[in-house]
């Protein structure tokens, strides 16, 4: 099961050894490029793999955004059997307060707050007595992650710190810091409240995803370290965590 499908993320799986024709489905949280872009990709390869379509779980309007993708995918194919494969991907649209069994996973939706234009999920996946939970992009929203994220083992949230915002704003012209500044706040989690949510919860590692650029490892441990006192991991590409 793939959660969000960025670009290159194939790449990223190579390198990490993983088969992506083992993947059965994608579970996207909202579709922005950095979380949806990377299923033209898995289409546009996978054609000439795999015997089995995928199942792509999402949020309101992406069977339109996976039309399109595979449509894209339609113009890069060579043979019937390509078309095939193309025309069985299906959509199920997961909308907040979906509950439903994937795989062998029990599977939670709720919706965060984000950006007002789409809808955004947070999901709590549960398998075999262990329990993670993504909260995909998403300002500070307590009220919706910390009974989602109650009691897990693992907690992937989004987080930034003041410092790598700074970092960020001393290359930019002064007209657009503020910009920068408000956009942030507006519409990401600071790790400090990432830390907050995973203590109110009761969770046991928190791993911090979705870095800026200029983020470094010891300014997001310290922001989290004023509110949780659990493990703390940074995401890193090729990552892998045993649950």
């Amino acid at each position: 099961m793939l959660l969000d499908a960025g670009p290159g993320f194939m790449e990223r799986m190579a390198e990490s050894d993983l088969d992506p024709d083992a993947v059965s489905g994608v579970v996207l949280s909202h579709l922005h490029f950095d979380h949806a872009m990377g299923v033209v990709e898995l289409f546009t390869r996978l054609i000439f793999r795999r015997g089995d379509p995928v199942t792509v779980f999402g949020p309101r309007d992406t069977d339109t955004y996976i039309e399109a993708a595979l449509a894209f995918a339609r113009v890069n194919t060579i043979s019937n059997r390509a078309l095939e494969w193309l025309d069985g991907v299906s959509v199920e649209l997961t909308s907040p307060g979906d509950e439903r069994e994937l795989g062998a996973m029990q599977v939670r939706t709720v919706e965060v707050p984000h950006v007002p234009y789409l809808e955004c999920l947070a999901r709590r996946f549960e398998a075999g007595g262990r329990t993670l939970v993504y909260s995909g992009d998403t300002t500070y929203a307590p009220d919706a992650l910390v009974p989602l994220a109650d009691g897990a083992d693992v907690l992937v949230h989004e987080g930034f710190s003041e410092a790598a915002l700074e970092r960020m704003a001393e290359s930019m012209p002064e007209s657009a810091r503020a910009g920068l500044y408000a956009g942030m706040k507006a519409s990401h989690c600071e790790a400090q409240n990432a830390g907050r949510i995973a203590c109110e919860a009761g969770v046991q590692t928190l791993v911090l995803t979705h870095l800026l650029p200029e983020e470094r490892d010891d300014d997001l441990v310290a922001d989290v370290r004023r509110a949780f006192d659990g493990t703390i991991v940074i995401a890193s590409d090729g990552l892998s965590l045993e649950i």
